[in-house]
């Protein structure tokens, strides 16, 4: 991992995000990119404005959204990551995914909520797009963490996909956070139990034979549940998930899952596309 995107709204939960943004780079040896994406405010309407006029309010706008970056920009800098400062004109969505293409972006971070603006605009349908779309991790912070830490993962696998490749990096991830690696699955009433849980079992421990982690089974009413009841029983730091929306299975196994852990969730969340 090089580069971390960390989206600001300038809101305390985005703030709590820029948090976490810190404490990955400082693991992993990242930079850090501070984003916010905006559209023009232009005059009122009716108020004849001439060219100059017009692009005198474009540029009041950007400085007064840059000195807002600027005291964020030095709290990283000052923490010992270096910072690349980002204002994107631009709709949210495609401001983040350009400047994810322009400067290998290797994890977006966002927080879950906002005030009202940018990042409360991911909630939804633009959250759901993003972390079905990136080609990169999406991780998203909820409004309810107090402390900022992560000593603790839990990966959530269904055991019917070979994951190993999302895997490594989990491991990866947890040595350079001096962080411990729990994976669960999670039996629920109709969901579909296609392939050998033993295959994978043994292809997990074959693969990862020198990592220290435990891999159980939850039995829950529902992935979701047994997700969240199973983070909270063992104070989770961090849920990792892995989501199928490509696979040809993913109509089977409902791709909304993703999404209902993230907007449910009091604890961070951190998905990969298989």
């Amino acid at each position: 991992m090089n580069n971390i995107l960390i989206a600001t709204d300038f809101s305390d939960n985005s703030n709590k995000a820029l948090q976490y943004a810190i404490l990955i780079a400082k693991a992993t040896k990242s930079d850090l990119y501070l984003v916010h994406t905006y559209l023009p405010r232009y005059v009122e309407p009716g108020i004849y404005a001439d060219a100059d006029t017009m692009q005198k309010a474009l540029d009041d706008q950007k400085d007064a959204l840059y000195s807002k970056m600027v005291p964020l920009a030095t709290q990283v800098e000052e923490s010992g990551v270096k910072c690349h400062v980002a204002l994107e004109m631009n709709d949210v969505i495609s401001g983040v995914f350009d400047i994810v293409e322009k400067n290998n972006i290797d994890l977006i971070v966002m927080g879950r909520t906002g005030s009202g603006g940018f990042l409360s605009k991911l909630i939804g349908s633009n959250a759901a797009h993003i972390t079905a779309k990136a080609h990169v991790p999406v991780l998203t912070i909820p409004n309810q963490v107090e402390d900022v830490k992560i000593d603790k993962i839990l990966y959530a696998t269904q055991l019917e996909f070979d994951e190993n490749h999302i895997l490594s990096q989990v491991f990866e991830l947890s040595h350079q956070l001096e962080a411990s690696v729990a994976l669960t699955k999670i039996n629920a009433p109709f969901e579909p139990d296609v392939q050998s849980d033993k295959q994978f079992v043994e292809q997990i421990k074959a693969a990862f034979v020198k990592e220290n982690f435990t891999l159980d089974t939850t039995i829950s009413n529902s992935v979701t549940e047994g997700i969240l009841t199973t983070a909270n029983e063992r104070n989770i730091d961090l849920i990792v998930l892995a989501a199928h929306h490509r696979n040809f299975l993913s109509q089977l196994i409902d791709p909304s899952k993703s999404k209902q852990v993230i907007i449910r969730s009091d604890i961070p969340v951190l998905t990969y596309q298989l």
